[in-house]
């Protein structure tokens, strides 16, 4: 006794036993799981570290997720005789209501369109209408169909009109001008006097000025 004291005083100081860590006991589930060497190695995986392997916990390999289309519920599972065709009645009805539904969808959305469509045919036709009504109503449109000059060039004949008489009497007024200019310069240059004689050989004349037509309108 005396030699277990001193043994216990040297190793520990104070006379005090060490706090000693233990472990959680294990259930005897855990114990059996980890009899197998495949559920062994779940376990190793599902705790691993690194970050590099991403373990899925799968319970039951032939589970089936509910929404897969292959799910069916306890419930169900058990449905048996008549009520099979009850429900496949059932899940036909729905189908054909759904199949009704998307067709009575396309057909409003194509009614609509082809409706937007010739309306906005009939709006555009309204528009024509009403441009050529206005058009025709206004008493300065027609002037653009008008050649741009009272002159045919086909037979060099002006228009009988006011706006053919002030081009005719310019046109005219532009060559009595050039025969002003041809006799100032004949009379500038002594055209048509002799010096030895001392005598004007060649008169120099000018034309009558032309007067304005009839159709002219007064400035």
């Amino acid at each position: 006794l005396k030699a277990q004291s001193i043994l216990s005083s040297s190793c520990c100081p104070g006379g005090k036993r060490p706090i000693q860590q233990s472990m959680l006991p294990r259930s005897r589930s855990s114990r059996h799981a980890f009899k197998s060497k495949e559920s062994l190695e779940k376990e190793r995986l599902r705790h691993r570290t690194g970050g590099y392997f991403r373990y899925e916990d799968v319970r039951n390999p032939i589970d089936v997720a509910q929404s897969c289309p292959s799910h069916i519920g306890n419930i169900e599972r058990m449905t048996a005789g008549p009520a099979c065709e009850e429900v496949n009645f059932n899940e036909r009805e729905q189908r054909k209501a759904a199949r009704d539904e998307v067709t009575e969808a396309r057909r409003s959305r194509n009614y609509h369109r082809e409706e937007s469509r010739w309306r906005a045919i009939s709006e555009q036709e309204k528009m024509g209408e009403e441009r050529l009504r206005r058009m025709q109503a206004d008493p300065m449109m027609g002037r653009k169909n008008v050649h741009g000059q009272p002159f045919n060039i086909v037979n060099h004949d002006y228009d009988k009109t006011p706006a053919g008489a002030t081009r005719q009497h310019h046109d005219n007024m532009i060559r009595y001008r050039s025969k002003v200019r041809e006799a100032h310069i004949a009379v500038r240059n002594h055209l048509g006097f002799n010096p030895i004689i001392g005598e004007q050989t060649h008169e120099v004349s000018l034309p009558p000025p032309p007067r304005p037509p009839p159709l002219m309108p007064l400035a």
